[in-house]
Protein backbone atom coordinates (compact mmCIF):
# COMPACT_ATOMS: atom_id res chain seq x y z
CA UNK A 1 0.00 0.00 0.00
CA UNK A 2 1.33 3.42 -0.87
CA UNK A 3 -0.93 5.74 1.08
CA UNK A 4 1.04 8.27 3.10
CA UNK A 5 0.04 8.34 6.78
CA UNK A 6 0.30 12.14 6.80
CA UNK A 7 -2.53 12.26 4.23
CA UNK A 8 -4.91 10.10 6.28
CA UNK A 9 -4.12 10.69 9.96
CA UNK A 10 -6.75 13.46 10.12
CA UNK A 11 -9.40 10.72 9.69
CA UNK A 12 -8.28 9.15 12.96
CA UNK A 13 -7.84 12.31 15.00
CA UNK A 14 -9.66 11.62 18.27
CA UNK A 15 -12.51 14.07 18.87
CA UNK A 16 -14.85 12.03 21.02
CA UNK A 17 -16.56 9.86 18.44
CA UNK A 18 -15.84 6.47 16.94
CA UNK A 19 -15.18 5.54 13.33
CA UNK A 20 -17.59 3.09 11.77
CA UNK A 21 -16.88 0.46 9.15
CA UNK A 22 -19.91 -0.58 7.11
CA UNK A 23 -20.81 -3.25 4.62
CA UNK A 24 -24.16 -2.42 3.07
CA UNK A 25 -26.72 -4.48 1.19
CA UNK A 26 -25.95 -7.72 2.96
CA UNK A 27 -28.18 -10.65 3.77
CA UNK A 28 -28.25 -13.53 6.23
CA UNK A 29 -25.97 -15.63 4.00
CA UNK A 30 -23.37 -12.83 4.10
CA UNK A 31 -23.62 -12.66 7.89
CA UNK A 32 -23.06 -16.41 8.17
CA UNK A 33 -19.99 -16.18 5.91
CA UNK A 34 -18.66 -13.25 7.94
CA UNK A 35 -19.22 -14.88 11.34
CA UNK A 36 -17.53 -18.10 10.19
CA UNK A 37 -14.60 -16.08 8.82
CA UNK A 38 -14.19 -14.00 11.98
CA UNK A 39 -14.45 -17.06 14.24
CA UNK A 40 -11.74 -18.86 12.26
CA UNK A 41 -9.31 -15.99 11.72
CA UNK A 42 -9.35 -13.56 14.64
CA UNK A 43 -9.02 -13.38 18.39
CA UNK A 44 -12.55 -12.53 19.58
CA UNK A 45 -14.55 -11.77 22.68
CA UNK A 46 -18.29 -12.14 22.28
CA UNK A 47 -21.08 -11.00 24.56
CA UNK A 48 -20.88 -10.13 28.22
CA UNK A 49 -19.26 -13.45 29.15
CA UNK A 50 -16.34 -12.94 26.76
CA UNK A 51 -16.75 -16.13 24.76
CA UNK A 52 -13.99 -16.57 22.17
CA UNK A 53 -16.38 -17.29 19.28
CA UNK A 54 -19.43 -15.47 17.96
CA UNK A 55 -22.52 -17.58 18.57
CA UNK A 56 -23.89 -17.67 15.04
CA UNK A 57 -27.14 -19.36 16.08
CA UNK A 58 -27.82 -16.67 18.68
CA UNK A 59 -27.11 -13.85 16.20
CA UNK A 60 -29.52 -15.38 13.68
CA UNK A 61 -32.13 -15.85 16.43
CA UNK A 62 -31.69 -12.22 17.52
CA UNK A 63 -32.06 -10.92 13.97
CA UNK A 64 -35.26 -12.95 13.52
CA UNK A 65 -36.73 -12.03 16.92
CA UNK A 66 -39.91 -10.02 16.38
CA UNK A 67 -40.66 -9.89 20.10
CA UNK A 68 -37.74 -7.62 20.98
CA UNK A 69 -36.93 -9.85 23.94
CA UNK A 70 -33.50 -11.02 22.76
CA UNK A 71 -30.49 -9.16 24.08
CA UNK A 72 -28.17 -7.66 21.47
CA UNK A 73 -24.59 -8.88 21.79
CA UNK A 74 -21.43 -7.28 20.46
CA UNK A 75 -18.20 -9.00 19.52
CA UNK A 76 -14.76 -7.45 19.83
CA UNK A 77 -12.07 -8.40 17.34
CA UNK A 78 -8.47 -7.94 18.44
CA UNK A 79 -5.72 -7.29 15.91
CA UNK A 80 -2.57 -6.39 17.79
CA UNK A 81 -3.41 -3.39 19.95
CA UNK A 82 -6.49 -2.49 17.89
CA UNK A 83 -9.98 -3.50 18.94
CA UNK A 84 -12.72 -3.56 16.30
CA UNK A 85 -16.29 -4.07 17.55
CA UNK A 86 -18.99 -5.65 15.44
CA UNK A 87 -22.65 -4.96 16.13
CA UNK A 88 -25.49 -7.13 14.90
CA UNK A 89 -28.15 -4.44 14.59
CA UNK A 90 -29.88 -5.78 11.49
CA UNK A 91 -29.50 -8.25 8.66
CA UNK A 92 -29.09 -5.74 5.81
CA UNK A 93 -26.00 -3.91 7.03
CA UNK A 94 -22.87 -4.94 8.90
CA UNK A 95 -21.48 -2.34 11.28
CA UNK A 96 -18.09 -2.36 12.97
CA UNK A 97 -16.60 0.47 15.00
CA UNK A 98 -13.11 1.45 16.09
CA UNK A 99 -11.71 3.98 18.48
CA UNK A 100 -9.67 6.42 16.36
CA UNK A 101 -7.20 6.92 19.21
CA UNK A 102 -5.96 3.36 18.55
CA UNK A 103 -4.89 4.26 15.00
CA UNK A 104 -1.63 6.18 15.41
CA UNK A 105 0.68 5.17 12.59
CA UNK A 106 0.93 3.88 9.07
CA UNK A 107 1.20 0.34 10.51
CA UNK A 108 -2.12 0.77 12.37
CA UNK A 109 -3.71 2.26 9.25
CA UNK A 110 -2.53 -0.71 7.18
CA UNK A 111 -4.07 -3.10 9.72
CA UNK A 112 -7.44 -1.38 9.27
CA UNK A 113 -7.14 -1.37 5.47
CA UNK A 114 -6.12 -5.04 5.44
CA UNK A 115 -9.10 -5.90 7.65
CA UNK A 116 -11.47 -3.97 5.39
CA UNK A 117 -9.95 -5.60 2.30
CA UNK A 118 -10.36 -9.08 3.80
CA UNK A 119 -14.03 -8.40 4.56
CA UNK A 120 -14.52 -7.01 1.05
CA UNK A 121 -12.93 -10.12 -0.41
CA UNK A 122 -14.93 -12.71 1.50
CA UNK A 123 -18.25 -10.92 0.95
CA UNK A 124 -17.55 -9.57 -2.55
CA UNK A 125 -18.79 -6.17 -1.42
CA UNK A 126 -17.47 -2.67 -0.95
CA UNK A 127 -16.46 -1.76 2.62
CA UNK A 128 -16.46 1.82 3.85
CA UNK A 129 -15.04 3.63 6.87
CA UNK A 130 -16.98 6.68 8.05
CA UNK A 131 -17.41 9.00 10.96
CA UNK A 132 -19.69 7.64 13.68
CA UNK A 133 -23.22 7.09 12.32
CA UNK A 134 -22.33 8.77 9.03
CA UNK A 135 -22.74 5.82 6.68
CA UNK A 136 -23.65 8.08 3.77
CA UNK A 137 -20.27 9.86 3.90
CA UNK A 138 -17.40 7.40 3.36
CA UNK A 139 -13.95 8.61 4.32
CA UNK A 140 -12.27 5.43 3.05
CA UNK A 141 -13.68 2.96 0.55
CA UNK A 142 -12.15 -0.46 -0.06
CA UNK A 143 -13.27 -2.70 -2.90
CA UNK A 144 -11.42 -5.98 -3.34
CA UNK A 145 -13.13 -6.75 -6.67
CA UNK A 146 -11.83 -3.58 -8.30
CA UNK A 147 -8.60 -3.65 -6.28
CA UNK A 148 -9.26 -0.07 -5.17
CA UNK A 149 -8.76 1.93 -2.02
CA UNK A 150 -10.17 5.43 -2.07
CA UNK A 151 -9.45 7.97 0.66
CA UNK A 152 -11.35 11.23 0.75
CA UNK A 153 -9.28 14.40 0.63
CA UNK A 154 -9.41 16.34 3.90
CA UNK A 155 -10.88 19.38 2.16
CA UNK A 156 -13.40 17.47 0.04
CA UNK A 157 -17.05 18.27 0.66
CA UNK A 158 -20.09 16.08 0.10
Amino acid sequence: MTINWNNVKWIFKPEGSLRDIYVKNVNIADLIILIDYLNQNYLLKYGTTGENKIDKDYVLQYLNDDTGESEIKTASIFIGEIMINIHFFDDTEIEFDIDPSEINSNIDFEIIIRFMNNISQILNKEVILTGENESEYPLITVNYLTQSITVINKNQEY
